[in-house]
């Protein structure tokens, strides 16, 4: 076999298999139940739930999400650590969308976290994806 062949083979499995560990890492584990599924992550839906959220949730949970918000010293509950990888782990992307829509009374917490029934599906699932986005930190 020539020797340009060879190395043009060479080249182009690194680029499947380069290709398919730049998809996995792009997996994100979604739920925390018994089964757990995996969804693509979604780069624009993020950005557009990371708009809504420096407009809406940082006074609580703070720019990067760590709970410390401006407003966050006066509550009596102090508010989620999203970046928390324990928080991350075991908490469903339906909860994480519950508690956006309904507010904290809606997963049996305070009602200090304000319910979001103007947002739409779409803004939500940016959030969510955002609020997932967040693990990393």
């Amino acid at each position: 076999m020539p020797t340009q062949l060879r190395i043009a083979y060479v080249l182009l499995a690194l680029v499947v298999f380069g290709s398919g560990f730049a998809t996995a890492a792009r997996l994100v584990q979604s739920g925390g139940g018994e089964s757990p599924h995996f969804r693509l992550f979604d780069q624009a839906n993020q950005e557009a739930g990371q708009r809504v959220f420096q407009t809406r949730c940082f006074v609580c949970h703070g720019r990067g999400g760590k709970g410390d918000g401006p407003s966050a010293t006066g509550l009596a509950e102090k508010p989620q650590d999203l970046t928390d990888s324990n928080w991350q782990r075991t908490t469903s992307d339906d909860r994480i969308r519950s508690v956006i829509q309904g507010g904290g009374p809606a997963i049996g917490k305070t009602g200090a976290m304000p319910p979001n029934p103007d947002l739409t599906q779409e803004q939500i699932q940016g959030l969510v994806a955002f609020v997932r986005s967040l693990a990393a930190h």
